[in-house]
């Protein structure tokens, strides 16, 4: 394996992370990194779809928006930000050591594409491969499930070392360990789930109540009939529910949950929840048969 640049000193300057919140605007941006161009990674710049739209993203107000999450028809599809960041290093190159990437969150697709506009990957298609299978597909991908694993961490460097790790086949830490078996008990979990047919159906949409919330897309693989999956979790400290929803492998074409004016409902075109609005009242079967109705 040879990598563009083997060497991570200084990762954590070239790419930084910020807080996760819902809005995240070009004017703090550029105040915060003033000077600078700009490279927002994997999260939506708010009114960058007014932007001018590139085989990469999005351009606005001097921001490269390297992202899929912008509400314009096309990102509506299984793209992800990691596929923008190929086309980009294969039309452009890495970006320049004086530029800024940036990213919120630590996800497969986060860090794969800050790695690969810092020149720290390959321009290798397996990349993408991987960011689909973590934000679409929900299919077991031995890098995917790794990055997804350590996310929580928060901490680019560890996420950064893990992947090359891996990419040389050489075992993971400990730590990271930890998680990876966590994740896969996450996949046994949601297996033994649909096998003891605890998946209940509305019509065509599957709901689920779980005591701690699990990634829906891993429910994705074993509900091939659904057009939604509904994911139900008690808040913390509420009674209300943190409802996940992902659209599923028979979702006909142009439905868009974030056009369907679900209750405390913020995400994207095929997945949210209501866990950044402090969650709903709905349980999960009230918000199967509400979506159901939405849909239909």
């Amino acid at each position: 394996m040879n990598f563009v640049e083997d060497n991570l000193d200084g990762i954590t300057e070239r790419i930084k992370l910020i807080p996760k919140k819902s809005i995240i605007t070009s004017e703090e941006l550029k105040m915060e990194f003033s000077g600078k161009t700009i490279f927002a990674c994997d999260f939506s710049v708010e009114g960058a779809e007014k932007g001018e739209l590139k085989t990469y993203g999005l351009e606005y107000q001097g921001i490269i928006n390297v992202d899929h999450h912008s509400p314009i028809p096309e990102m509506r599809r299984r793209v992800s930000s990691t596929i923008f960041a190929l086309r980009y290093g294969k039309l452009q190159g890495s970006v320049e050591v004086t530029d800024q990437i940036v990213i919120n969150h630590t996800d497969c697709d986060s860090i794969l594409t800050s790695m690969i506009l810092g020149g720290y990957l390959p321009l290798e298609d397996r990349f993408g491969h991987a960011a689909i299978s973590a934000d679409h597909s929900g299919e077991e991908h031995k890098m995917a499930d790794l990055l997804q694993a350590i996310e929580e961490e928060r901490d680019i460097c560890f996420s950064a070392q893990e992947l090359y790790r891996f990419l040389k086949g050489e075992p993971i830490s400990d730590k990271a360990n930890f998680y990876i078996e966590k994740r896969y008990a996450e996949r046994d979990k949601v297996k033994k789930l649909v096998e003891d047919g605890k998946i209940q159906f509305f019509e065509n949409i599957a709901y689920v109540v779980l005591e701690q919330k699990i990634d829906a897309a891993l429910l994705l693989p074993f509900l091939p009939e659904a057009v939604a999956i509904v994911l139900a979790a008690p808040m913390k400290d509420s009674n209300k529910w943190n409802i996940k929803v992902r659209l599923g492998k028979n979702a006909p074409e142009g439905i868009y949950l974030n056009e369907l004016s679900l209750p405390n409902f913020g995400g994207r075109w095929n997945a949210g929840s209501t866990e950044r609005s402090g969650g709903t009242p709905l349980n999960a079967q009230q918000y199967a048969k509400l979506l159901y109705n939405k849909i239909s």
